[in-house]
């Protein structure tokens, strides 16, 4: 009799354990497609994944335990391969804005290279885009806390500081650097005609060129980046973030974007300038 009610116990508790940690996974796995799909309004994808897991559940009352554990292992494995899929670049770029190496660089840039010369290098920005807008001359500045060697490298090193007069001089029509992209670092122009990723979107404005996409592109790959586009065609200033727009940019608003890359604001008010959906 004992050990009737140790194996019948055992077995139970085997599949009451299963289901239980079936149901945590399952809640922690709806509530990370639900956190990103919300952000790429793919929500129906999640109540479809949903409704298998609940259906898949509720059937599993009527398996075995040993069926049990087999069918829910693939079917957890399958939803984990499926949302790493779907999301793999979303869930990159939030680790990267909560890293520590990147709160570490934002929380010492003012200290490091002081807070006057980076507001000089985001006047300088700013005086250098309205210029170049009033001109229609196409420009494409991507400041960032670090750049892949390999976009660096496809430019010419610079390693100058910021002037409106060495930017607009870059971005001078049928100059040999005009159609790459400046690297702009702190207060340093970094690189300049450097080759950057080019968006594959397609949802986007028929008038975005080639440095619109590389902007988008780039922000995209590097989501703390920001890349700043004065049009060729019209002359309109926009800026990229996290692969984020907005367009039709004025001296104040350009600054408030530069000052959250510069990292001469903090975190809520990029938070409150950029927000959390798709423009």
């Amino acid at each position: 009799m004992q050990d009737f009610l140790s194996n019948g116990f055992d077995v139970d508790i085997k599949a009451l354990v299963t289901r239980i940690i079936f149901a945590v996974i399952g809640t922690l796995v709806f509530f990370l497609f639900f956190y990103y799909a919300k952000k790429r309004n793919l929500q129906l994808y999640t109540y479809i994944v949903v409704g298998a897991v609940v259906i898949l559940f509720a059937l599993s009352f009527l398996l075995s335990g040993k069926e049990l554990s087999y069918y829910l292992c693939i079917v957890l494995i399958s939803l984990t391969a499926l949302g790493l899929m779907l999301f793999i670049s979303d869930i990159n770029r939030h680790i990267f804005r909560l890293s520590v190496k990147r709160k570490f660089f934002r929380e010492n840039l003012a200290d490091h290279y002081g807070s006057e010369d980076l507001r000089k290098s985001v006047s300088e920005i700013v005086k250098s885009c309205l210029r170049l807008s009033k001109t229609d001359t196409g420009a494409l500045i991507v400041l960032a806390d670090h750049m892949s060697d390999e976009i660096l490298d496809s430019g010419i090193k610079i390693n100058s500081e910021i002037t409106a007069e060495l930017i607009e001089t870059l971005f001078f029509p049928k100059t040999p650097l005009h159609d790459g992209a400046v690297i702009v670092t702190a207060n340093k122009v970094v690189s300049a005609g450097c080759y950057l990723p080019l968006t594959q979107a397609q949802n986007l404005p028929r008038e975005f060129g080639t440095r619109h996409r590389a902007a988008i592109g780039v922000s995209a790959a590097f989501p703390d980046c920001t890349a700043i586009v004065v049009s060729e065609e019209t002359g309109i200033i926009s800026a990229m973030h996290d692969g984020k727009i907005k367009r039709y940019l004025d001296s104040r608003q350009l600054q408030d974007i530069l000052d959250c890359a510069m990292g001469l604001a903090d975190e809520s008010a990029e938070e409150r300038l950029w927000g959390e959906n798709r423009q």
